[in-house]
């Protein structure tokens, strides 16, 4: 468990290359429409953010093969695929209201690696209609490391994204990323 006191962990080279990296939003109903997007930039230089609810949900855009997934279910999703971890350089998971609703948070966002390691980030906190930050991973020689940020933005997503250095992506709106 990510928490204030112990808030980074690095993964093995083993759990950070092979299978799939999955980060889900487990939480009860009364949290609201909780949405999970992910801010990636990658080692080509290629910056933007994935999530599902406005049809960006593969990077890189067009790819037959993308790095990383959002995918929604019971649970909102985001996938990382590991035999293209050289690919990525650094990348953010925020929780957001779809419908720009107060979020009751609660519940955790579970990642768990191919080999069935599992961390998990509280999702605790006052309620807020804000952008929530909850990780950070940064490819470390060949290592993903973990950082729970729990950081609430007041705004857009692009304000979240801006507040953790993500200033090349360039926006529809203050939610929507160009493909």
């Amino acid at each position: 468990m990510l928490t204030s006191s112990a808030p980074a962990l690095a993964l093995t080279r083993l759990q950070s290359g092979i299978g799939t990296l999955i980060m889900q939003a487990r939480c009860a109903d009364d949290v609201g429409d909780l949405r999970l997007g992910c801010a990636y930039e990658l080692r080509s230089g290629e910056t933007s953010a994935v999530q599902r609810g406005d049809g960006t949900a593969l990077a890189p855009r067009g790819s037959a093969h993308p790095v990383i997934v959002a995918r929604s279910g019971r649970y909102d999703q985001i996938s990382v695929d590991l035999r293209q971890c050289g690919e990525v350089e650094r990348l953010i998971v925020y929780g957001y209201s779809e419908q720009g609703v107060v979020l009751s948070w609660g519940g955790a966002l579970v990642v768990t690696t191919a080999g069935g390691a599992r961390i998990e980030v509280p999702l605790g906190g006052a309620p807020s209609c804000g952008v929530r930050v909850i990780l950070s991973l940064y490819n470390v020689r060949g290592e993903f490391v973990l950082r729970s940020e729990m950081e609430t933005v007041d705004g857009s997503v692009r304000d979240a994204c801006l507040a953790y250095g993500f200033d090349r992506i360039t926006w529809l709106d203050g939610r929507t990323p160009l493909s």
